[in-house]
């Protein structure tokens, strides 16, 4: 007799694991996560040794729903024995390699949940059920969690030249880098450019000859971590902000950028502080530039050096970047992975073409029997706090508990926000 799970997830990164989690408890739930990696591993990329995570470190995989979890952040401290050296470096924030240990730790505990290596290629729903299928054999499933993972944001005018020398911050020639004698562009002013830049001016990859940084951005703006701007980061916000109608969403979260896409503070004064010392005392960096009001709208190549054509929108010039390596930390997108292809008939979509998710996290469908929820597809639908860890374990939650139909886990505080959004 086949197996039919509860629910299947696609997809490994800390938003499923999340949801991995917080079902391993419940005894009723039979769930199954899939990933195409050997093993957990989040963004090996972007790996820096100064790298640090935007939230606190209580805002795990579970704690703010499931403070007595056994896969807490604070009982894997305990279980490495790390909780006391740990307090003593007085920090709300953990490094990005601690949060992936974390998380890496986590996956071992629920190996009995997880399939690694299995790459899914397709799924289909027969009426009753779906199927998810991979390389290698199918799993059949009443509901599929999807958190793949978002697709890089290529430039138009890049894609022509997408190389070894071209390419997305987060792809697989970051590990190869070698920027000796190089002429380097980063394209792009948030987390990732800022810290690619300073890597690379601090010869992570070999001393370049000059790295510039471009970004169309106003400036090397800073995460904005006041507290009132952190009450969007509330479950009650949420879901007041998810009835609102579109045109109201879009507004507000065009408005927003900065509260889930600036540059950490800290970290803006510590570079900023290296280039003030540089400067004036130590004299030992390569030629670098940092490019603000700049948008990229052009790519020539003459031999192996690239010519980037930018606006500066400040002043209105047109400027001409030389680069021997250009890095692109453009963000990413939100778009439905090739393996929901087949079923691509059956969701709904706004007049944007973006999938429409409800308050539940499950994607609008003709589906009757099954759902489809979703990790990190609704920024347009649920604000800003989608595509951060910030709100994870209580997104997990909600959808943990519509899955099995009861409150399992607590996802409303029962306390007014000190901030009036919602008449």
């Amino acid at each position: 007799m086949q197996n039919i799970y509860d629910i299947v997830g696609i997809g490994l990164g800390p938003f499923n694991l999340s949801l991995a989690a917080l079902l391993n408890p419940l005894s009723n739930i039979n769930a199954k996560f899939l990933d195409n990696k050997s093993e957990f591993s989040w963004h090996p990329e972007l790996m820096f040794g100064d790298a640090m995570m935007q939230t606190s470190f209580l805002k795990d995989l579970v704690t703010p729903v499931d403070p007595k979890s056994a896969f807490s952040f604070l009982n894997y401290l305990v279980e490495n024995g790390q909780f006391y050296h740990f307090l003593n470096t007085d920090r709300k924030s953990i490094n990005r390699y601690e949060f992936e240990d974390y998380c890496k730790w986590t996956s071992k505990q629920l190996s009995n949940d997880i399939d690694f290596e299995s790459n899914v290629i397709d799924i289909k729903h027969d009426g009753e059920r779906f199927e998810v299928i991979k390389e290698s054999g199918s799993y059949f499933t009443k509901n599929i969690c999807v958190a793949s993972g978002p697709t890089k944001n290529i430039p138009e005018c890049a894609r022509p030249f997408l190389s070894d020398t071209l390419f997305h911050a987060k792809s697989k020639q970051m590990k190869t880098l070698d920027l000796k004698g190089k002429k380097v562009v980063i394209v792009g002013g948030g987390q990732t450019g800022v810290e690619t830049f300073r890597s690379a001016l601090n010869g992570m990859w070999g001393r370049v000859e000059k790295v510039t940084l471009l970004s169309g951005r106003s400036n090397l703006q800073p995460l904005d971590e006041a507290p009132f701007t952190n009450e969007i980061f509330t479950p009650e916000f949420v879901l007041n902000f998810h009835s609102l109608s579109q045109e109201q969403k879009d507004s507000y979260t065009q408005g927003q950028l900065l509260a889930s896409d600036g540059n950490t503070p800290q970290y803006l004064q510590e570079m900023y502080n290296e280039l003030y010392l540089d400067r004036f005392y130590l004299k030992k960096l390569p030629d670098y530039t940092i490019s603000p009001m700049r948008w990229l709208n052009e790519i020539g190549k003459e031999g192996q050096s690239y010519k980037l054509k930018v606006d500066n929108l400040l002043n209105q010039n047109k400027e001409v970047v030389e680069a021997d390596i250009v890095i692109l930390a453009t963000g990413f997108k939100s778009v439905l992975p090739n393996f929901l292809e087949g079923l691509s008939d059956k969701i709904a979509k706004d007049t944007q073409g973006r999938v429409i998710v409800g308050q539940d996290y499950s994607i609008q469908t003709t589906i009757e029997n099954g759902k489809i929820y979703s990790m990190n597809f609704s920024r347009h639908g649920h604000g800003v706090a989608d595509p951060q860890t910030s709100l994870m374990s209580w997104r997990s939650a909600m959808i943990a508990n519509d899955l099995v139909g009861e409150t399992k886990y607590k996802t409303t505080n029962n306390s007014e926000s000190f901030l009036s959004f919602f008449s």
